[in-house]
């Protein structure tokens, strides 16, 4: 299917009606509108008839009309739609997720056949699925205009020129604050991870292990200085003893 098969398809569109029919001598009755508003299905009040007047070739002015068909889908049909949009997202190549006006035109264009076949099948799911599909509409078209809001909101290049050269001065600031506490916040980050690099290397736990044995070492020295001490006391004279001890008061006083 090429470009123009496309433009082609876009220009009758995809909703099937019926043939249009010349209702200018047809005289209605108040009586028959009122029957006919009683007959009125859902599928007539969803897509009401085409009504327009035209000067023929006689110069005389015609009433037409075009009522939507009733005409059951077939496979052949459906794979047909289902073609054509394929051809539809390359040729546009549209947006597939976020706010997009050409996805969503294109998705309507094909969702009122998707709504006419499905109320010709049980009118009571079509009323329910185009009551969902009008609440879905509303909402994208609230999201919609909050999104072009929000972006007229922050455009600031119209009211630049408005803005106290001060402010600038000030952003300039805190964003050279802001780059240092991110390099400080880097390298204190790296002194932590060498620290527990370190840690996990073992070099900490062997250096606990050092001191624990130097301490013992030193207390086991102490220990026998105390005993060693001791025995020579014990073999002192008693006269030396009182002597030596005086002698170590009068020592420790000058210290």
């Amino acid at each position: 299917m090429n470009n123009s098969d496309l433009l082609e398809v876009l220009s009758k569109g995809v909703l099937k009606w019926n043939y249009v029919e010349d209702i200018t001598d047809v005289e209605e009755q108040n009586n028959d509108d009122e029957k006919d508003d009683c007959r009125k299905s859902i599928l007539d009040e969803i897509f009401p008839p085409r009504v327009w007047t035209r000067v023929d070739n006689n110069n005389k002015l015609i009433t037409l009309r075009q009522t939507i068909s009733r005409e059951p889908s077939n496979r052949d049909g459906v794979f047909k739609m289902i073609v054509i949009l394929n051809n539809l997202e390359k040729f546009y190549s549209f947006k597939q997720k976020g706010l997009c006006e050409t996805r969503n035109s294109v998705y309507n264009f094909f969702f009122d056949e998707v709504l006419r076949q499905v109320i010709i099948m049980d009118e009571d799911l079509g009323a329910i699925l185009f009551r969902i599909h009008n609440e879905f509409k509303n909402m994208i078209f609230i999201l919609k205009c909050m999104y072009d809001k929000a972006v007229e909101a922050n455009d600031l290049t119209r009211r630049s020129s408005e803005i106290d050269p001060e402010l600038y001065k000030e952003v300039e600031d805190l964003t050279r604050i802001n780059n240092e506490l991110i390099i400080k916040c880097r390298h204190s980050k790296q002194r932590h991870l060498e620290r527990l690099k370190k840690k996990e290397s073992g070099e900490d736990y062997k250096f606990l292990i050092s001191l624990k044995m130097k301490h013992k070492m030193l207390m086991n020295y102490i220990k026998r200085s105390s005993e060693q001490l001791k025995e020579q006391m014990s073999m002192m004279a008693p006269s030396t003893k009182t002597s030596y001890l005086i002698q170590s008061k009068v020592n420790s006083t000058k210290l």
